[in-house]
């Protein structure tokens, strides 16, 4: 059981890692940032809408104060972040974008301390310090020309604390797989709304449309059904630390498939974050929780 719970965490990074890969390989057939939400949102919440017809069926849907809630963690919170998100990797590196958004977690572990007092362990603060010290040391290699791009995934970062913190007091009331289902309609009522007035473009090829698919399927919906699945079988902060193959799949997409440097300092960066994280969901429990809650509904 162990085994294979190990297995459905790494399938589920690697799916989340892919993400800047398809959407790239959608902006290179014609989309941009904002249509690539516009299209993706509505992909992954009719395959939910079905899925959940499927294993659920007859569950009625919670009641409306708690659907607005996880309606507005869709159109405000989710599509928030994913737009900036989205944004970032349409402007610099993937690999830099992906350990500058990876600084969530010490956001969240601070915020947290902030809103609900749960102060972080001595160990689990020398963790944060080491993140922030590779964040900074890989930051760093962006170009003055690209500080677009690094302002917009550390507001993709900050929005998706906010996100985690909120969707953390009301996810588990109404379940899992609802609450995912709302939250994607969510997201894609505002992005098909918007879209008329920005302009944005949907993709203009079949190239275009499969990689928007696989952003909505592999990405989002067999991510979280893999780390559902190996959660159940794994205790919370092995699943988190096993989480961090997320960002190393998406680092080295971007210099496997789009030929980026990866410098010394770069490296000793990327490899900074990604240890301190998985350091610090070893050493507190307190910040797993909070990690595994983000991974659980990552990208």
């Amino acid at each position: 059981m162990v085994a294979v719970g190990v297995v459905y965490i790494l399938v589920s990074g690697a799916a989340f890692g892919l993400l800047p890969l398809f959407a790239r390989t959608a902006y290179e057939h014609g989309t941009e940032p904002l249509g690539l939400l516009a299209v993706r949102f509505p992909i992954a919440a009719v395959c939910l809408l079905a899925i959940r017809l499927v294993f659920e069926r007859g569950r009625a849907w919670p009641d409306r104060p708690i659907t607005t809630r996880l309606f507005l963690l869709g159109a405000v919170g989710y599509a928030g972040q994913s737009s900036f998100y989205f944004w970032g990797i349409d402007r610099i590196d993937v690999s830099l974008a992906t350990v500058i958004f990876y600084c969530y977690p010490v956001m969240v572990t601070l915020a947290a301390w902030v809103v609900f007092g749960t102060r972080p362990s001595r160990a689990a603060s020398m963790c944060l310090a080491v993140v922030v010290a590779g964040a900074a040391l890989t930051a760093g290699q962006v170009g003055a020309g690209s500080a677009t791009g690094v302002a917009a995934m550390l507001a993709a970062a900050a929005w998706y604390t906010v996100y985690i913190l909120v969707s953390s007091r009301t996810v588990h009331i109404a379940g899992a797989l609802t609450s995912l289902t709302i939250v994607m309609i969510g997201a894609s009522v505002v992005h098909l709304a918007a879209l008329p007035f920005h302009g944005s473009r949907v993709p203009s090829d079949a190239s275009g449309w499969w990689a928007a698919a696989a952003a909505a399927v592999v990405s989002t919906i067999i991510g979280m059904g893999f780390f559902f699945a190996g959660v159940s079988r794994l205790q919370p902060g092995v699943a988190a630390i096993l989480s961090t193959t997320e960002p190393v799949v998406s680092v080295l997409v971007g210099v496997l498939a789009y030929s980026e440097s990866m410098t010394t300092q770069r490296a000793l960066g990327a490899v900074a974050v990604l240890a301190g994280v998985a350091a610090m969901a070893h050493f507190s429990r307190t910040e797993t929780k909070y990690i595994s809650s983000a991974e659980s509904i990552s990208e």
